[in-house]
């Protein structure tokens, strides 16, 4: 009876390791872009956008704006030093 108790918890924690991923998985989402770097606490706001100043958006610092154009395959490109104006809060990571 042991044995099978074991067995039974054996197999268990040997398939539970091969386990996939569900969808949506922080396990899939741990996976870093080689162009994405460690921008630390640094707080240089610039605003950047694609050049229309319709839809810029405010970046802590110009590695967060990096990293975000890596993550997103946008190009977005520092327009000003600062926050752009109107709000809408400001990307920190």
């Amino acid at each position: 009876m042991k044995f099978a108790v074991c067995f039974v918890v054996l197999v268990a924690v040997v398939a539970s390791s091969f386990a996939l991923p569900a969808k949506g998985s922080t396990k899939a989402a741990l996976k870093k872009k080689p162009c994405l770097k460690d921008c630390g606490d640094v707080y240089k706001p610039v605003c950047a956008g694609d050049g229309s100043a319709k839809n810029n958006k405010s970046f802590g610092s110009e590695c967060v704006l990096s990293n975000y154009n890596c993550e997103t395959g946008n190009n977005l490109k520092i327009q000003s030093q600062g926050e752009c104006p109107g709000g809408g809060g400001v990307r920190l990571s």
